[in-house]
């Protein structure tokens, strides 16, 4: 079979709303590379039919209302390529081999056939399906500070769940039960799926929703790999539903961005007590740990 790829060059902004809308449009594979000058390049991979055409012009109209939406997506440029390579499909998989994460996480898709070791927790995962399979910095930097925070029988609440994979991996780390909150419907069925396939749906309440106002519970800790335009109105509802000796986690902040979190954080009573750092290529991700003050 011959391959159409699509090429989506846009805004860090528009990275998440444009993945999606690609799934939606049905693209077998969708693989996320950080641009330059905070953009995001997004390839897709879509049967070559005479549905390409159609595909690319519904694209240029998405992208030409998400600043209607107060997203903006400059430079919103699409590229169409044809591929030619019957084994293209086992191509893609190998751009996606399994990864250790921190001490013990070992994140991989269903179809590696790999043998743990004993100490090691595995995640099983298919990358292209949604925000959240740790190829990308944000999602490596919380998962290592998951590791590193969490504690057994906690209660954690899982912002933007994308994925499933924080909340997955929390389980796995000794959680006793997580709230997994996402706004996007599209992503619910994939973690649906993800949740099933590593066996932990009976520990885990997934809804659709906006981020943590959505609950009322209190939290040991709470988590959220969504980006800093998101974390920033999150920040003043996660005091009320933390617990006295709570902690936070946010990542998919720039550097450039860390700073204002710092504060925002600080002007509802919560410091930060740790922050990591991963660059890739010329962006500088990181990731914040925070806990009420004193």
């Amino acid at each position: 079979m011959n391959w159409a790829r699509i090429t989506v060059t846009t805004s860090d902004d528009a990275s998440e709303a444009v993945a999606n809308y690609l799934f939606e449009m049905d693209a077998f594979g969708v693989e996320l590379k950080d641009a330059a000058n905070s953009t995001t390049s997004l390839i897709a991979y879509y049967p070559l039919d005479d549905r390409v055409n159609t595909r690319v012009k519904k694209l240029k109209d998405f992208l030409s209302k998400l600043p209607t939406w107060g997203i903006q997506a400059h430079p919103a440029k699409i590229d169409l390529k044809r591929v030619e390579s019957e084994e293209w499909t086992e191509a893609w998989k190998s751009s996606f081999p399994p990864q250790r994460i921190g001490k013990r996480l070992l994140i991989a898709p269903t179809w590696h056939d790999i043998s743990p070791d004993e100490t090691d927790i595995l995640i099983r995962l298919d990358p292209g399906m949604a925000f959240g399979t740790g190829y990308h910095p944000t999602t490596r930097l919380s998962l290592k500070m998951l590791e590193q925070t969490i504690k057994p029988d906690q209660h954690v609440a899982d912002i933007g769940t994308g994925s499933g994979i924080l909340a997955i991996a929390a389980i796995k780390l000794g959680a006793k039960h997580v709230d997994a909150i996402e706004l996007d419907p599209t992503a619910i069925p994939v973690a649906e799926t993800n949740f099933t396939i590593n066996g932990i749906t009976e520990q885990i309440s997934l809804s659709q929703g906006d981020g943590i106002k959505m609950v009322q519970d209190k939290y040991h800790l709470i988590v959220g790999n969504i980006l800093t335009k998101a974390i920033l109105p999150i920040i003043p509802y996660c005091p009320p539903r933390l617990h006295p000796e709570g902690q936070i986690i946010f990542s998919g902040i720039l550097e450039s961005e860390l700073e204002q979190v710092q504060e925002v954080l600080e002007e509802y009573g919560l410091q930060c007590v740790h922050v990591t750092r991963e660059a890739e290529e010329e962006v500088m991700w990181t990731a914040v740990l925070a806990r009420f003050l004193g």
